[in-house]
């Protein structure tokens, strides 16, 4: 009798306990909530514990909103099914026409995208730089015993569509690193380095020094002008795929010899095939043709393959989209699956893929509204509870540890992720593992983290249309995952 009404204190005190924890945590909801920061925003809030479903936090939990990058954990996840996580891509280099005794190739030489989002650029373990990358081809192409292409040097990007970027993705994004276009065949992250001499007074004009790698035939008109020291990189350049003047506005800082802001190559095909030229040329191997984009499908002769680049696999990929919130990463991966399981390498089919992904994991996709499969488009919309089903979901997969290695680990230094030095001496140190999403007006942190007591919690804390800084939204997010990894 003694020790039943022992227990019965005991879960008692326990149930007192928790109640206070959340109390505690609803407090500090209920006080932002009717603050300033949020009163004409959507803030949207699900956090529930892992092993028995029971709700933590349930606000605005299945209206829909706007979830920036926290979309790549829809489409990573759904790469890491379709395509498995071992999945590599492969970029072929093919001959045509003939080669005679003297290394004459009366023919052109081919390179032949398959997908590979990796292709030039050492991002992955495992991936070459652009220049490494040539001299392996060059060395292939050498090895032939090809010492004069008389035909061209022709870009087949045509495994995937023709439809560079989503259809809603904003102007000022397009012509940056991270709304770079995806094709077939892209090369070096499908970016360049533009470097700048800040002026000697602020307002005045900043001077465009150089690119790299060059770009053939890309010019600038310049409107860019020198900010505030120590103001930061708020310079844009306005340039449309296939579009070969772009325009610079905003500013870069002033205080430093030059400064580089990232663009995005208008045409990556193309500036692969130009790329091969140059390296051949260097090599004294001579290309009497020039650089051209395949238009129509054409079928490769097995024999006259000279060397194919394989990827990385594809969790190594994930790890870096994931890590590193990468746009291109993630919408060739969309390409790829929407290949795999539609048929068609294009956004559409890639976004109805993983719909049906999710709703073949028994996830309710009403709210769910796909542009894109990296969350740029700021007409995407999830809802907080989607989130978080998908990612109790995926804990039951085989794959769960590739995916959740990707994610960013918070306070932890040797972490990739963004969030190396966040809750440095808190409850989230190294516990809490997360996806962030940043466009204008959204801020949004989804993961997994554990209680005092050891239980894994998974949450998602989405914001939109909110008044303040999107500095302000991360802080109270950050003090509500806190909350979160006290309760007991």
């Amino acid at each position: 009798m003694k020790k039943n009404i022992t227990l019965i204190f005991i879960l008692l005190l326990q149930t007192i306990f928790i109640a206070q924890d959340l109390s505690s945590l609803n407090k500090l909801v209920d006080k932002y909530q009717s603050s300033k920061l949020f009163k004409n925003s959507i803030w949207a809030l699900h956090a529930r514990y892992l092993d028995s479903g029971k709700i933590i936090l349930d606000e605005n939990s299945e209206v829909s909103v706007a979830p920036a990058s926290n979309m790549k954990l829809f489409t990573t996840s759904a790469a890491l099914e379709i395509l498995g996580e071992d999945y590599k891509f492969s970029t072929k280099i093919y001959y045509d026409g003939s080669i005679d005794n003297s290394g004459n190739l009366k023919g052109n030489i081919y390179i032949v995208g398959g997908g590979d989002p990796t292709l030039g650029y050492d991002l992955v373990k495992g991936s070459l730089p652009l220049d490494e990358l040539m001299d392996t081809w060059v060395k292939a192409i050498s090895e032939k015993g090809i010492k004069t292409i008389r035909g061209n040097v022709i870009a087949d990007a045509l495994l995937y569509d023709a439809k560079p970027i989503p259809d809603m993705w904003d102007w000022i994004d397009i012509g940056n690193y991270y709304g770079a276009s995806s094709t077939a065949l892209t090369i070096n992250n499908n970016l360049y380095f533009l470097y700048f001499k800040p002026a000697a007074n602020v307002g005045e004009t900043a001077e465009v020094l150089r690119m790299k790698p060059e770009i053939p035939g890309l010019t600038f008109t310049n409107y860019m002008k020198t900010g505030k020291k120590g103001s930061g990189d708020n310079g844009y350049i306005y340039c449309a795929p296939l579009q070969y003047n772009a325009t610079l506005r905003g500013t870069i800082p002033a205080g430093s010899k030059e400064f580089s802001i990232k663009g995005s190559i208008p045409d990556p095909p193309l500036f692969a095939a130009q790329k091969l030229i140059s390296a051949l040329k260097k090599s004294n191997i001579s290309v009497k043709g020039k650089a051209i984009k395949l238009l129509d499908l054409q079928i490769y002769d097995d024999s006259k393959l000279i060397t194919e680049t394989i990827s990385p696999p594809l969790k190594d990929i994930v790890y870096i989209v994931n890590k590193r919130s990468d746009n291109l990463y993630t919408e060739m991966l969309l390409k790829a699956l929407a290949l795999n399981a539609k048929g068609k390498g294009d956004i559409e089919s890639g976004t109805e893929a993983v719909k049906e992904y999710l709703e073949k994991n028994g996830i309710n996709t009403d709210g769910l509204i796909m542009y894109d499969g990296c969350g740029l488009s700021r007409s995407d919309a999830i809802t907080a509870k989607m989130m978080v089903d998908l990612l109790e979901m995926l804990t039951k997969k085989k794959h769960f540890d590739s995916f959740f290695n990707s994610l960013a680990v918070v306070g932890d230094p040797g972490d990739i992720g963004y969030f190396s030095s966040m809750g440095r001496g808190t409850e989230i140190e190294k516990n809490a593992h997360i996806k962030s999403g940043v466009i204008s007006g959204v801020r949004a942190y989804s993961g997994y983290l554990k209680d005092k007591k050891g239980r894994t919690i998974i949450f998602s804390l989405i914001a939109n249309n909110f008044n303040g800084e999107g500095s302000d939204v991360s802080f109270v997010h950050k003090k509500i995952m806190i909350e979160l990894a006290k309760l007991n």
